[in-house]
């Protein structure tokens, strides 16, 4: 039991004094050392060749006036006590901080205000410590006593307690985040100028491990904090040094994106070994990291009840997204589509348990942002995989209402968001063949893949979201002269007549018209998107003419049961 006491006061003890022996020891920290003794040592022989003699000149000249007759034994001791505050403050505000931020130790031993500051007391004392040696061997140092007394140590005391602030207001949550993600970004622009200079090497582990390390710190810094606005800071600041790194990744060396034993030891990496050698082709190794840190996050807000923080995660994966389309990155593409849905599956699973529809609904506003960001990129292919994705975790939403009920408002989010890229396409005047199936796509929303007619009709007996927005999209049509396309959805809205027979159907298309007609742009209630109104239309105007297509299609139905009655 001794024994572990022992262990344990010397594990604090190391921990407490980890600072001063890294400083003392680091090569940048020596290299300060130097510089800032020689420039004490600079100094002081121009101060005895310049001013000395103006200084001296100046001040009144009693008799028998001698300068080693100064009584300056005290001031060894009193530059030894200052410099020892220094230390000591140091020591306990970073050792302190270094609780919660243990990458705060680190970023002191690189801050080359804070080296400089500790040095250049230590420059002074042992200049001190000097001039109070040298007289007793007989020299004459009275031009450097003037100048430690006189200029040195009015300047130490000027400007000591702002470095005692300056040190206590860096060791902040805020300030240690900017650093953190200010050193990672240092490390790119660093491996680019090797590569401008052609020195690059074989391998770069210590970087890589550099950028993981400063990752980590980050999670635990925000799992430690309790506060939000760190946590959003953390949260944006990953999002924005990802950004960055994607646009700035082509000028790294070939040689950096080699997957070294770091990467397959991080705990990120441990269950994807398989994996790795892809990740090393597509050179996608530190946005992986990033995603899987931002998704681990993502769950554990989901879990507490912070809908605005993980909104924060997913707008930041959905932003990357939406560079790699910027850049036309296939592979940034595919994982953030990856990540999308993983974070839509996590976000179902959430809403299904707790009946809680506000994840979800956050998330497909990003996820259709960055389907427009496609949309608007021309990106076809993407476009139509992002629709089946859609319809997809519609059907998987519809599974749920059964257990949740909240979950049904997402199944009007999710064609709210396809209606607007939808309307968009038209804009864009996208191929007929293409528009068409992206429409018979939309149109599948209110049939759900593998659902029972039971449920279907205990649903779209009450629930109108999904044909109304489809609805919308027809007077889109319309107002754009696209008549044919509106008599697509026309003919498409008899299937409810199908499914809820013709008494339910007429009441609901009476609700959907009165909804469309009078509903305006925005609610009168606040919702984490504002108070936009999803389900409005500014084409109501041609509700009549709708109508009248839907009539038409009507009686065609009727007389075709009708006939088929007769031959019965």
């Amino acid at each position: 039991m001794y024994s572990q006491v022992i262990r344990a006061d010397a594990k604090i003890g190391s921990g407490f004094f980890q600072p001063i022996m890294m400083l003392l020891t680091s090569n940048l920290s020596l290299r300060v050392a130097i510089i800032c003794m020689l420039l004490v040592i600079v100094l002081d022989r121009l101060f005895i060749t310049l001013i000395y003699p103006v200084y001296e000149s100046v001040l009144p000249q009693p008799d028998q006036l001698s300068w080693l007759n100064i009584d300056a034994g005290y001031s060894p001791i009193v530059w030894t006590v200052y410099l020892g505050s220094i230390l000591a403050s140091i020591t306990v505000v970073v050792s302190l901080a270094a609780q919660s931020a243990p990458k705060l130790i680190d970023l002191y031993m690189e801050n080359v205000p804070t080296m400089s500051f500790v040095w250049w007391t230590m420059a002074c004392t042992a200049h001190c410590y000097t001039l109070k040696l040298l007289p007793e061997l007989g020299y004459d140092v009275s031009p450097s006593l003037v100048f430690n007394y006189h200029v040195l140590f009015p300047v130490f005391l000027f400007t000591n307690f702002p470095f005692v602030l300056a040190v206590l207001l860096s060791t902040k949550t805020h300030n240690v985040i900017r650093q953190v993600l200010g050193g990672s970004k240092s490390i790119f622009h660093n491996l680019a100028q090797q590569k401008t200079r052609k020195k690059t090497k074989e391998a770069y582990p210590k970087e890589q491990l550099q950028l993981f390390e400063a990752q980590n710190q980050l999670i635990d810094l925000l799992t430690f904090t309790p506060y939000k606005e760190p946590k959003a800071l953390i949260i944006e600041g990953l999002g924005d040094l990802l950004r960055f790194y994607v646009e700035f990744k082509h000028q790294l060396p070939d040689s950096f994106f080699k997957v070294q034993q770091s990467i397959r030891e991080d705990i990120s990496f441990k269950t994807m070994q398989d994996e790795m050698k892809t990740i090393e082709e597509t050179k996608l190794f530190f946005e992986q990291k990033s995603l899987r840190l931002i998704g681990n996050v993502y769950i554990n807000f989901l879990e507490k009840g912070d809908f605005d923080l993980s909104t924060l995660c997913v707008e930041q994966v959905g932003m990357l997204g939406r560079k790699g389309v910027d850049l036309r990155d296939d592979d940034l593409i595919t994982m953030t589509m990856v990540r999308l849905n993983t974070h839509l599956r996590f976000a179902l699973k959430h809403g299904m348990y707790n009946n809680e529809p506000r994840n979800l609904y956050n998330l497909i506003f990003h996820y259709g942002l960055f389907t427009n960001a496609l949309v608007e990129a021309g990106m076809v292919d993407r476009v139509k995989t992002c629709f089946f994705y859609l319809t997809f975790y519609n059907a998987e939403c519809f599974k749920a209402v059964r257990q949740s009920p909240a979950v049904g408002f997402i199944l009007d989010v999710i064609a709210t968001e396809m209606q607007k890229i939808m309307i968009r396409i038209d804009e864009l005047n996208w191929d007929p063949e293409i528009h068409d199936a992206l429409l018979k796509s939309f149109l599948l929303l209110d049939n759900p893949t593998g659902s029972e007619r039971e449920q279907l009709v205990a649903f779209f007996t009450n629930s109108h979201g999904i044909r109304l927005l489809h609805i919308g999209l027809a007077l889109h049509y319309i107002a754009k002269g696209d008549t044919a396309r509106a008599k697509v959805i026309a003919k498409d809205t008899l299937q409810d007549r199908n499914l809820l027979g013709e008494e339910v159907f007429l009441k609901n298309m009476k609700i959907i018209f009165a909804r469309l007609r009078f509903s305006g742009p925005t609610f009168w209630e606040d919702t984490d998107r504002g108070n936009l109104n999803i389900y409005y239309s500014p084409h109501a105007s041609h509700i009549d003419q709708f109508g009248t297509m839907q009539q038409e299609f009507l009686e065609e139905a009727r007389a075709e049961e009708a006939a088929l009655r007769g031959v019965g």
